[in-house]
């Protein structure tokens, strides 16, 4: 896993678990999950432009 990924599952774990303990506006949740998803595939990408 490269360090694009592990920061994407950080940013979503993160705002599910905030999220848990006190309910997050929805455009943070929003932007949180958005920039958590856009983080995974920019993951992806790079790791198959590296051939792994």
């Amino acid at each position: 896993m490269n360090i694009y990924i592990i920061i994407a599952f950080i940013i979503c774990g993160g705002t599910i678990l905030a999220n848990r303990i006190r309910e997050l506006p929805h455009w943070l949740a929003v932007v949180l999950y958005t920039a958590g998803v856009a983080l995974f595939v920019v993951g992806m990408i790079v790791r198959q432009k590296a051939g792994n």
